[in-house]
């Protein structure tokens, strides 16, 4: 809402940012006024004094820009909606005039579900605003607030509220928010949203559901929309200027941060001293140090054309002066709507929150009042609900039918379980007979076992003195006087009467150690004195098994 009209931009998700559909201005059957501006005009009487001329006179702006008529030469001015449409957006050239449209209906609820009406092939979501000098801003610097606990700053923005309307506000009609710098902002409003208030009656008048997706002040969605189409930079303000039919504000930012927010302008595009009002203002910010120095403007819903960029480039001649310039990666426009949409900025703005489009970006300043929320979630749980009746109605009558679609394939398997049932109980007793017999071998084995390792090696000493005996019978000549046995090895020492019968008897064995060799003389004779170690007495050890045991070795290793 904006003045007496309603700004509306329809946007649609396109690649990685929105496509701009359409804007319209559609003109209010009678004009919403506030509780405050009704009481302020009954007070008034007719008095149309303005402080903007205090203002001016303390500069001395109206001699210096006695001559200057920013408001004098027709500009664009506004966009009339029949020929808007007619030659930039009508798909249909069956599309009626809107204005006309809205000369026809009797009231603005009417008006808004008539328009509303025609998207109804689409899925519509709305964000609304909160016009111009409608919020008040407080900007709380001095300690970083992000080091309090929430509790002791929710204590502080009441007090600071209650420092302005006197009394506690209810909690929808205010929030605050904790910059990055640790910069504590708090906005507030008198009353509900008149967008709000038009949406809600319409809604309970023609009994339509809409989905509000946020409702925010003109303020907050200029410095989203700042956010998401300028690169930022730390150290340059910019003074975001938005101008209004009725009102104007400005918002200062260093970087993307809130740095100021000007008190409102109550002065409109159709007055002829805005531009130099709003120049002192700029002047006394200055002045007065609230802000240290500005180093561009950017103009939003500028109507007034290059007039304004002519104004403030060649009063503030070293700063750079533009309307609101999009990022055509973040919104696509065609070339008519280049031309038109300058004026429809904040529209855009909001169109762009209810899109979700980087809407993180956005000072989270919202003024979607609570009972809206709830009531939204419970327009969802509704249809869920719906959906789940609707899928437990269908529930046992999908069940059914693949049920009796399988019926055969259940039966023949019923019947395939019934005789492998009737298999197992026939081969039970096989298997508990087959159990025993394992219990057995087990025992079998383990006795088996023990009588090899009881067997094996059991005649090594019988074979190896055997094979002893018949080496010392071949070789004549040879007596032994010890015989000692040393763990696997025969100690052997004796006399020969010849030196060769030594040898001789060593080669008699596969593996011996000859010790020692003396010569002696006994009875006028040479003999000879001789030490053994025999180490193994035959070729092959499984001798020193029995044939027994070796038959019980290969049954079990036939077994395992």
């Amino acid at each position: 809402m904006e003045g007496d009209f309603l700004k509306i931009a329809r946007v649609k998700r396109h690649k990685q940012g929105l496509q701009l559909l359409r804007l319209d201005k559609i003109p209010l059957v009678e004009p919403i006024h506030s509780h405050k501006e009704l009481k302020n005009r009954a007070a008034a009487s007719g008095d149309n004094i303005s402080e903007t001329e205090d203002a001016d006179s303390i500069f001395g702006l109206n001699d210096i820009y006695q001559d200057t008529d920013p408001a004098s030469s027709e500009g664009p001015g506004d966009i009339e909606l029949g020929s808007f449409e007619e030659n930039l957006f009508t798909k249909d050239s069956s599309d009626s005039d809107l204005v006309q449209e809205a000369s026809h209906s009797g009231s603005n609820e009417e008006l808004l579900v008539e328009y509303l009406d025609d998207c109804r092939n689409s899925s519509i979501k709305l964000a609304l605003n909160i016009e111009a000098g409608n919020t008040t801003y407080q900007i709380i610097n001095g300690q970083n607030f992000n080091n309090l606990k929430n509790k002791e700053i929710q204590l502080l923005v009441a007090d600071k509220l209650k420092a302005i309307y006197g009394h506690e506000i209810l909690d929808d009609h205010y929030d605050y928010v904790i910059d990055k710098n640790g910069k504590l902002i708090i906005a507030s409003v008198d009353e509900e949203p008149h967008t709000l208030q038009l949406v809600n009656s319409a809604i309970e008048l023609y009994d339509k559901k809409y989905v509000i997706k946020d409702v925010f002040p003109d303020e907050t969605a200029m410095v989203g929309l700042f956010r998401n189409h300028y690169k930022e930079e730390e150290g340059v303000v910019t003074g975001l200027i938005q101008l209004g039919p009725d009102k104007c504000r400005m918002v200062f930012v260093n970087g993307h941060e809130i740095l100021k927010v000007s008190p409102v302008i109550n002065e409109g595009t159709g007055t002829k001293k805005l531009l130099n009002t709003i120049f002192s203002k700029i002047l006394y910010l200055l002045d007065t140090g609230e802000i240290q120095g500005v180093d561009r403007f950017v103009l939003f819903n500028n109507t007034l054309g290059e007039k304004a960029n002519d104004f403030f480039t060649k009063n503030f001649q070293n700063l750079h002066c533009e309307d609101f310039n999009y990022n055509p990666d973040q919104l696509l426009l065609t070339d008519s709507q280049k031309d038109i949409s300058p004026g429809y900025t904040t529209a855009i703005a909001i169109a762009a929150a209810a899109a979700n489009a980087e809407k993180e970006n956005y000072p989270t300043l919202s003024f979607l009042p609570q009972y809206i929320a709830e009531k939204q979630k419970m327009f969802k749980l509704q249809w869920h609900g719906l959906v789940l009746l609707l899928l437990i109605g269908l529930t046992p009558v999908v069940l059914n039918h693949f049920y009796q679609q399988n019926l055969n394939e259940i039966n023949q398997l019923d019947a395939q379980e019934n005789q492998i049932q009737l298999m197992i109980s026939d081969l039970q007793p096989l298997v508990t007979e087959s159990e025993q017999l394992t219990s057995q071998i087990s025992g079998l084995q383990d006795q088996l076992s023990l009588l090899t390792e009881l067997s094996r090696d059991n005649i090594r000493w019988s074979i190896t003195l055997d094979r002893f005996n018949m080496a010392v019978e071949e070789n004549e000549g040879i007596w032994i006087t010890a015989l000692r046995q040393n763990q696997d090895v025969l100690m052997v020492e004796g006399y020969s009467l010849t030196r060769v019968g030594i040898p001789n008897l060593a080669n008699q064995f596969p593996e011996i150690t000859l010790m020692s060799v003396r010569k002696l003389e006994m009875r006028d004779r040479d003999i000879y004195n001789f030490n053994l170690m025999i180490h193994r007495a035959v070729e092959d050890e499984n001798l020193f098994t029995p044939e027994q045991a070796s038959e019980i070795e290969l049954l079990l290793t036939t077994i395992n």
